[in-house]
Order: C-alpha cells, then sequence, then structure tokens
C-alpha cells in the first residue's frame, strides 16, 4: 500500500504545497504576525520535513526552533488548515487525497494550537 507521501508524488509535490500555503497565510493579516522575527526560510524546510514524516516519507524530523512563542489560537487553527487545504487543491491534489491528507495530519495540532479555545 502506498503511502499519503508517495500518493501525493513526494517532495516535489509537498514543497509546492508548502510554498503555496505560506503565501497565503502570510497573506493574511490574521496569521502574519506569527511570522514575525522567523526565519521563513527555515521554516517552510521545517514543515516540508514535518509533512514528510507525517504522510510516510522517510526522514526524521529535527527541532528548529521556529515555533512562535505567541501560541496559536483555535481560530487562528481553522484558518491554517483552510490554507493547506486551498494550497492542495490549488496543486491538483483530488478531494479524497486531499481529505486522506488533512486527516493524516490533524494529530500535529496538539502541537501547534498552544492557547486553548474560550468555552462560554
Amino acid at each position: 500500500m502506498n503511502t499519503i507521501h508517495e500518493q501525493l508524488g513526494g517532495e516535489p509535490l509537498i514543497r509546492e504545497v508548502v510554498f503555496r500555503f505560506y503565501e497565503k497565510a502570510l497573506a493574511d493579516s490574521r496569521l502574519a504576525g506569527y511570522f514575525h522575527r522567523v526565519n521563513l526560510s527555515l521554516l517552510r524546510e521545517h514543515q516540508v520535513r514535518l509533512f514528510t514524516a507525517a504522510l510516510g516519507g522517510s526522514g526524521a524530523v529535527a527541532e528548529s526552533g521556529t515555533v512562535s512563542e505567541e501560541g496559536i489560537h483555535h481560530e487562528e487553527y481553522d484558518l491554517v488548515i483552510g490554507y493547506l487545504a486551498d494550497a492542495l487543491r490549488e496543486s491538483s491534489v483530488p478531494e479524497p487525497l486531499l481529505t486522506g491528507t488533512l486527516f493524516a495530519l490533524a494529530p500535529l495540532a496538539r502541537d501547534v494550537i498552544t492557547v486553548p479555545a474560550v468555552t462560554a
């Protein structure tokens, strides 16, 4: 059985998706602040390695110190997932594979969302 990484076409497509994703995220004023004082080249490389590992590709993910100390809220995380889905669509990933990709990446949310949701 092929991994999602293989079904996507491996690193070339993952790099394309990561590039498209960051174009969208950086253009959104609600997310752009999370990227101040962050080396975007290192962040993109880290994201490619992280996605590669999470989707069944080879290689280890090393800590890169690129995570914002501010923390991200659930609302911003929802924006991130939306932009990631858009980037996958723009890279011609079929919907069933797109859904599988997002499902495979879902466990990473606990490492990204550092600010609890506010409940009424």
